[in-house]
This record gives C-alpha cells, structure tokens and sequence, in this order.
C-alpha cells in the first residue's frame, strides 16, 4: 500500500489527483493540506480523507506519507517539492515544474540526494493519441521531422477554476497561458517528436487586460538540428480547442482535440486514419507515478524533462520582453 498525500486542494486535486488516488486499491490517500480551513474540509470531506493540515510542513513529519502530490500556485512548486525530497517523500508535481531553471536545479539535487522519485505532471504525454503519435512518428514510417505548428486555446482559469485567482497574478503564476497550457504543447511536441528545442522567438500579450499575465501567446521555434515550428497559446477562446501537425519527409501526422489522429502520405498520395488505443498504455499519469514508487522506476517524465519544456516557456518570455531571439539553455539531453 503507498500512502499519499497531496498538498493544495484546488480544482486539478479535486477534479483529478483524488478521484484517481482515491480509486486505486494499492493508495491510501492519507492527509491533504490547503491554507484555505473551508477549502480544506470542503476536499477532504468530499474524499474522505480523514488527516487534514492548514501547514503542510507539519503534515510532512507528523503522518507516515510515502508519496506527495503538490497542486498548489506555481511559485510553491520548487520549494515544497524541496521540503518533501528532503523529509523522503517521493513527489509529484504539477506543471510547470517550477519557475525558473535555478529552481529545477535545486529540486533535481533534492531529489537525488534524497534517493526518492520525482516527477512532473505533464498529463498530455499519457493521451492515447500522443502515446500512438509518438509510435509513429519514431517508427520512421514518415520519415525524419521536418517541421511542426500546434495551438492550444480555451477559456483560460476563469472558466476550469474560477476561484484561483492567483493565474491572474504573475507573483503567483510566473506566467499565463503559455506556461499554463502551453507548456502542455510545447512538453507534447518535444516528446513525440524527439526534438529538443534550441532557439525561440515569442510574441504575447493581455489582450483582457485580467492581471499581470499575458492571456495569448505565440512562439517560433528552432530545434537542435535546424527544424522550425509555431506554437500558440491563448486563454481567450471558448470552446476548448487543441491541435497539432507535425510534418515529415513524406507526409504529416495530426489530431484535433484529441478526436482520432490522421496521416497523410505524400507517396502514394493517400490519408488515413490511424486507430488509438481506448486508454493509456501506462494506466495514465496518476497510475504510472504509483507503479514508479512502488517500483523504484524513474519516471520518463522526470525533472529534467520538465525542465526542458519549462525552459522552452521562460526562453518565450525572455524573446517577447526583449523582441530578439533568444537560445535556450536546456536543450541537450543530460
């Protein structure tokens, strides 16, 4: 039995880490913590979770906890995820990972040092829809990469978490909807395309003028070996819509709101629609991190990996604050 908590009882704990921690036979979800007293008995009440902790410090060495799951603002990340490395606890933690590379440096040596898992929640590399992309385009199938574009629009946190108002803030979020849903692209392009990215143009803005974060977002990119691509995030858009195409030597690969994935050959000309398994092939994210604890695995999602896609978002803000093209520091492979 692994026993779990999780810090920060906001819309992704309620909506997604509980109901699946609470639903796996192996977890017992052991404590929960929020700063927020009704917040707090609101969740843990709802999931029957009977330790609860105003001060998650005193959750960490007063209840045996084997794993932890951090779902708090985006600038607790890196320190509560150092905290818990260092009192043994494996560790989960949402995206983006943390808000600066110093900070992803401070956790991978916490970690290590420590000897416990961490990894980070970038959801979108268990789609089934990304897990075949990936196949295929690994496969060679349809040659070697030769470029990319991806969008991602919704209605932003007003919508899927309208009392969070710390998105708004950049104290809080660092940024907006690039390294909110963006870093969900840009995490999803790198993996399945196994490119890292080495240079990076961005433009965003507040078009709502709601806080000090930007709420739309493009990016160019260049890969290490001289692929281009576009990337685009906005908050300003309602329904939800994410797509991507990636291009290769002969044909393209693409998904629309994860609705099926289809190809196109260049010789002979032809389109077709590639069948996607119904579920995960790792059981998704929260199962994955439990059968990594349990199993000492290190997770392919690890903090590097969500280091590289943190530092693809930071290189976009650098680039849109100075209008230069700016390189990006993480982009070889440790």
């Amino acid at each position: 039995m692994v026993n779990i908590a999780v810090i920060g009882c906001g819309t992704i704990a309620d909506e997604e880490h509980l109901p699946a921690f609470t639903s796996m036979g192996d977890v017992c979800v052991t404590a929960v913590a929020d700063i927020d007293p009704q917040r707090l008995d609101l969740i843990a009440d709802r999931f029957a979770v009977k330790a609860r902790y105003e001060e998650y410090r005193a959750m960490l060495r007063r209840e045996r906890i084997d794993a932890v799951c951090i779902c708090t603002p985006n600038h607790l990340h890196a320190p509560m995820t150092v905290d818990c490395c260092r009192a043994g606890k494996h560790v989960l933690v949402e995206k983006p990972a943390a808000t600066s590379m110093a900070e992803i440096s401070r956790m991978k040596a916490a970690a290590e040092k420590a000897g416990v898992i961490l990894m980070v929640e970038q959801t979108q590399r268990f789609q089934p829809v990304n897990e075949k992309a990936r196949q295929v385009i690994q496969s060679g199938t349809l040659g070697g990469v030769t470029g990319f574009r991806a969008t991602v629009r919704s209605g932003g946190p007003s919508y899927w978490a309208p009392d969070s108002k710390w998105f708004f803030n950049k104290a809080e979020a660092f940024g907006g909807a690039l390294a909110d849903t963006g870093i969900h692209i840009i995490d999803t392009i790198r993996w399945i395309t196994g490119k890292e990215i080495a240079r990076v143009s961005g433009f965003a803005a507040n078009l709502h003028g709601k806080g000090d974060v930007e709420d739309s977002a493009v990016i160019t990119l260049e890969t290490t070996d001289g692929r281009l691509g576009m990337i685009e995030a906005a908050w300003n858009n309602r329904p939800n819509f994410l797509t991507y195409q990636v291009y290769c030597e002969k044909g393209r690969i693409e998904t629309v709101n994860y609705k099926g994935l289809q190809a196109a050959l260049r010789e002979p000309q032809a389109e077709m629609t590639i069948d996607v398994p119904g579920s995960s092939a790792t059981g998704g994210p929260f199962r994955y991190f439990i059968d990594c604890v349990k199993t000492g695995t290190k997770p392919f999602v690890d903090i590097e990996e969500g280091g590289r896609s943190l530092a693809v978002v930071i290189a976009g803000y650098r680039s849109a604050a100075t209008g230069k093209a700016v390189k990006v520091p993480f982009s070889g492979r440790a």
